[in-house]
């Protein structure tokens, strides 16, 4: 008689017409959904998406979790089933069964057995329809604390992310409050630096997270991934401390990691551990501890330098630092082409203190010439030219003294081999500025006859020229020679007022009286 009952209470559950979402029952008006519609519907709309795929031996079922059962026989058809409020479940012609608490895995085996024994010759299954949405709170050291809105499958890292959390807010050490007076500890710092979710668990309905103040701290340095500063959670040693660095980088020296650790508050102790030993990366780990990992010197590093321009084979070469001079790579490049500038060629070398900023010599360079005393002028040429980037190198000089002009490379050196250019450039305070061509044996006083000779503003007692060779900038009359490439500057003649030139006049005059009577007081 039982079994007769049960299949004639399945028999008219699953002859109820199965509705689609949204669709309207029988005898109800469009546009006033009944109670039980409405209920229905808001499981549908799902305010928060699950984070990924429920695993039904860890998802606890509960209050609002909604069930598909499916029988497959003679007549197939699907029941809805949703778990009320004190977390039962009521089966059509069955009774009911608590499930609070239990896994989906567990509810799913408790209600086919029951039904089992009643239903023959069919197949029945059961599985999660919807899962529920429920709240948690969260307190604490966070930047907007009170409810969140969360699904069944949750966990922490739904709820915190690491914008929410105060600057000084705990990661590793976030307490989980459940409603049956149990408690949890998560770990959400592993979880973001490593991706180790096992220090999270499922939320369940009505949690309270509790976010406290970090309070203890380990260091790692050296040859790691990340290193730096981070929280200490019960349980941590020195391998979880790798882990959170990022682990050892390929150039790291594994046998001997430094760690210094504390025995009293007043007395660190250092000791020596190795990676490869899991019994000495166990050992536990306290506030202010640090681990240093060294690298390895040169570890499988290739130094190179780039010779371009006119070479034959222009590229990057590998050299050895200290070793490989200027004179290998220009060999190893095939030689200069027949329009090589042998004369200037090119070195850029990073200067090691690039970037680097220099007080001193932002003070010097928002000054003026005449407000710089002499020692202040010359520490300002000594700094820039310790700047320097790019050298010059004469060749047909470093063949004739390679012992102390073939340059010795470093790593990133870039050589540059101009094409040789005839002309010698001409401007300023000259009536036709223009750009010559080069002539054996002229003068600086040729090339500006050439270029239409000296206006009348020209200063030319400061005529001065920029070797191509090496940059150096001369006054005229202390050069030999004009070379390839030179450019010869005519600045222009300062204003000098009746006043300065009477000034002068009279300087001059007293210095010529202060002799002469120096000499007859002598006398």
């Amino acid at each position: 008689m039982r079994s007769a009952a049960l299949a004639l209470a399945l028999l008219a559950c699953l002859a109820a017409p199965v509705r689609a979402q949204g669709e309207a029952p029988a005898g109800s008006t469009s546009g006033a959904p009944s109670k039980a519609e409405s209920a229905e519907g808001s499981y549908f709309r799902a305010p928060v998406p699950l984070p990924g795929p429920v695993d039904a031996n860890t998802y606890r079922v509960g209050p609002g979790d909604v069930l598909r059962l499916t029988i497959s026989g003679p007549l197939t058809r699907d029941v809805l089933m949703t778990i009320g409020p004190e977390g039962t479940l009521s089966l059509p012609g069955a009774g009911t069964l608590v499930v609070r608490d239990r896994t989906l895995a567990q509810t799913r085996t408790l209600v086919l057995e029951r039904l089992r024994r009643d239903i023959r010759g069919a197949e029945l299954d059961l599985r999660l329809e919807i899962p529920r949405t429920f709240r948690v709170y969260v307190t604490g050291r966070v930047k907007q604390p009170g409810a969140r809105l969360v699904k069944g499958s949750s966990r922490l890292a739904d709820v915190l992310a690491p914008e929410q959390l105060e600057a000084d807010a705990s990661r590793r050490v976030i307490r989980i409050q459940h409603a049956d007076g149990t408690q949890d500890a998560a770990d959400l710092g592993l979880f973001l630096e490593t991706g180790d979710a096992a220090g999270l668990p499922l939320l369940r309905d009505g949690d309270v997270l509790q976010v406290p103040a970090a309070g203890s701290f380990m260091h790692i340095g050296g040859a790691v991934s990340r290193p730096g500063r981070f929280e200490i959670a019960p349980g941590d040693s020195l391998s979880t401390l790798l882990r959170l660095g990022g682990g050892l980088a390929p150039a790291a020296v594994r046998e001997r990691l430094l760690w210094l650790h504390w025995r009293t508050d007043a007395a660190p102790d250092s000791e020596w551990v190795s990676a490869d030993v899991p019994a000495q990366l166990a050992r536990p780990v306290a506030q202010g501890d640090r681990l240093y990992v060294f690298f390895i010197p040169d570890f499988r590093q290739q130094h190179e330098v780039v010779i371009l321009g006119e070479v034959g084979r222009p590229g990057a070469y590998p050299i050895k630092v200290g070793v490989t001079r200027l004179s290998d790579v220009v060999t190893a490049a095939g030689g200069f082409l027949a329009d090589a500038d042998l004369s200037g060629l090119r070195v850029h070398r990073v200067s090691s203190m690039a970037g680097e900023t220099d007080i001193e010599l932002d003070r010097l360079l928002r000054l003026s010439r005449g407000d710089l005393t002499s020692s202040e002028y010359e520490v300002l040429r000594t700094k820039l030219a310790a700047r320097r980037e790019d050298y010059r190198v004469n060749w047909n000089s470093l063949r004739r003294d390679p012992a102390s002009l073939d340059l010795a490379l470093r790593d990133g050196d870039v050589i540059r081999v101009e094409r040789l250019v005839s002309s010698i450039r001409v401007d300023g305070e000259v009536r036709n500025p223009a750009i010559l061509t080069y002539r054996p044996g002229a003068t600086v006083a040729d090339y500006v006859k050439q270029a239409g000779g000296f206006t009348n503003r020209a200063w030319v007692g400061k005529v001065r020229i920029t070797r191509a060779v090496n940059g150096q900038t001369l006054l005229a009359r202390n050069v030999d020679a004009v070379n390839p490439g030179d450019f010869i500057w005519a600045p222009e003649r300062p204003d000098i007022t009746i006043w300065q030139q009477s000034r002068e006049v009279l300087t001059a005059l007293a210095q010529v009286a202060t002799i002469v009577i120096a000499i007859r007081s002598v006398r």
